[in-house]
């Protein structure tokens, strides 16, 4: 025991959870759970463009508070989708920054998102500045 660092994900959704619906994830632990399996850092995800991305945020923002106070590090797993963005979107560079800006906005020690496609939702960006998959690394870094 206490050998392994563990990290506590304390939303989840499911594979049957209609795709009709409202992207979102229950809360399926708390804080406290992670401190009493000895964790090191809770995770958490978000999405950002879904009708529940305020909801979201804001129990993040509870969460990242409560995990910070016992020195707890944390994980927001933060994937765009939803009624917001289209399926191209979900991985546009533009997007993924925007969805990685949040993350860190909300006080994340580490952010997760998915790779960025060169597509663009929203924003114009040069496209040599976005031409290889390193390039729009570091422009999500940047954000």
């Amino acid at each position: 025991a206490g050998m392994l660092p563990l990290i506590l994900k304390l939303n989840s959704s499911n594979s049957l959870h209609s795709k009709n619906l409202t992207s979102d994830q229950a809360i399926t632990s708390s804080v406290k759970d992670a401190l009493r399996l000895g964790c090191l850092a809770v995770g958490f995800t978000i999405y950002p463009g879904s009708a529940k991305c305020f909801d979201m945020m804001e129990e993040a923002r509870e969460i990242v508070a409560e995990a910070k106070s016992y020195g707890l590090a944390v994980v927001l797993w933060s994937y765009p989708r939803g009624e917001g963005i289209s399926k191209e979107g979900e991985t546009a560079v533009d997007v993924i920054a925007y969805a990685a800006h949040m993350a860190a906005l909300l006080g994340a020690n580490i952010i997760k998102v998915k790779l960025p496609t060169k597509y663009l939702e929203r924003e114009k960006i040069e496209t040599e500045n976005i031409a290889s998959l390193s390039k729009r690394i570091e422009y999500v870094k940047r954000s």
